[in-house]
């Protein structure tokens, strides 16, 4: 049997809502694209701003519609979940994750820029200044079976902080100039990955300048150890040049450097990617690297991380202290490159009204936004639906 999972459909597109107008949501079980039937359908509303309803339906018809609203700017999140006979969620079926914005063009940041904000970068940017971007290491790995036309590295560079960026390097073997892309990861303790495109140089590194390749046993030793809640550590954070994300995104801008050092760039094209974590490291460094000419990101954290005090939902972590400095809605107005985001409208993790802050604060003059109903921060539904947004 086929995992069940959801679609929901809005009555207009969910990002276009007005403050006090009625957004209706109909939610379908579904499985291999086809109409599926459970004993009952359990559902949550919760919405910026304290609105919250839950209830419970019969699942025959695989189909239930709900009705909310917002009375100013924010967001809608709906669940919904699949039950059996003894009231349990089935494990066969995959939860539904999705919403609606009301007024997302006038959301704006309300974590206010700490004392100190501009002097504390210009100190980073002199830091990766200090140090070129030097090969430590370069060893060539064995070829991918499924991708032969490419020389593969697992490298190590020279930076500040005493910690290397490590990263997997890819590059196709085809003589010619390719744009280059630096590749940064979300939370956790991992290797870098293994990328690989035809028409670009690809350089995935690693949040935590560790080795890459080893076996899952190193990493979840790191995970449980030194690294245990990495970024939240109440004393380094009273202070933003004791922070654990600084040297990471010195890190990151270090990998961008060295990218612009191959023979292998065409001296024109150079992209910052990430995810989640990865995203605030691919925006900090496009800052601090103003020869980055596309920001390429999705569901990007740390955007408005105070937004709980005005009664927003907000996402995961404890953001206290210095992790203002390392807010997107703050770097925002900085970024002058064009820049293209993906977040899901069921996403909580790195909640939609703060990605639209960050979003309208951008300096940027070529930007995109792209919100997708029925995902959430990993998870995307098989019919998940994309909606690129006109403001």
């Amino acid at each position: 049997m086929a995992q069940k999972y959801f679609y929901m459909k809005t009555d207009k597109a969910p990002y276009s809502y007005r403050s006090g107008e009625e957004a209706t949501f109909d939610i379908y079980l579904r499985e291999d694209g086809k109409p599926a039937s459970c004993h009952s359908l359990k559902w949550e509303i919760k919405a910026d701003f304290g609105y919250e309803s839950a209830g419970e339906e019969s699942g025959e018809s695989g189909h239930i519609t709900l009705r909310a609203k917002l009375e100013r700017p924010g967001f809608i999140y709906v669940r919904a979940w699949a039950c059996g006979n003894d009231g349990e969620k089935l494990p066969e079926c995959d939860e539904l994750y999705g919403g609606a914005g009301y007024e997302p063009e006038k959301i704006a940041g309300v974590t206010e820029k700490p004392c100190g904000y501009d002097d504390f970068w210009q100190s980073c940017r002199t830091e990766l200044h200090a140090v070129p971007p030097q090969e430590i290491e370069k060893r060539k790995l064995t070829d991918d079976p499924e991708h032969p036309n490419h020389d593969i590295y697992d490298m190590r560079l020279a930076c500040a902080g005493g910690i290397p960026v490590s990263g997997i390097l890819t590059v196709p073997r085809d003589g010619k100039k390719h744009a280059c892309r630096a590749v940064f990861q979300g939370y956790g303790v991992k290797s870098a990955w293994f990328n690989f495109s035809d028409d670009e140089v690809i350089f995935c590194v690693n949040a935590h300048g560790i080795p890459n390749a080893m076996p899952d046993e190193y990493y979840a030793e790191l995970a449980d150890g030194r690294l245990r809640g990495y970024g939240f550590d109440r004393e380094q954070n009273k202070n933003p040049h004791t922070c654990y994300f600084k040297y990471m995104m010195i890190r990151a801008a270090q990998a961008l450097r060295y990218l612009m050092t191959l023979p292998e760039w065409d001296g024109k094209n150079l992209i910052s990617r990430g995810g989640s974590q990865g995203a605030v490291q691919a925006m900090h460094a496009a800052y601090l690297v103003p020869e980055v000419n596309l920001l390429d990101i999705f569901v990007p954290w740390l955007c408005d991380i105070n937004a709980a005090s005005i009664g927003r939902l907000c996402g995961w972590g404890e953001f206290g202290g210095a992790i203002r400095f390392f807010d997107l809605t703050l770097r925002a107005p900085y970024i002058k490159m064009k820049t293209v985001i993906r977040a899901g409208l069921g996403d909580y993790t790195t909640p939609p009204a703060g990605v639209c802050a960050m979003y309208n604060a951008l300096g940027a003059k070529e930007k995109n936004l792209t919100l997708v109903q029925c995902k959430e921060h990993i998870y995307e539904s098989p019919e998940a639906e994309e909606f690129t947004v006109d403001f």
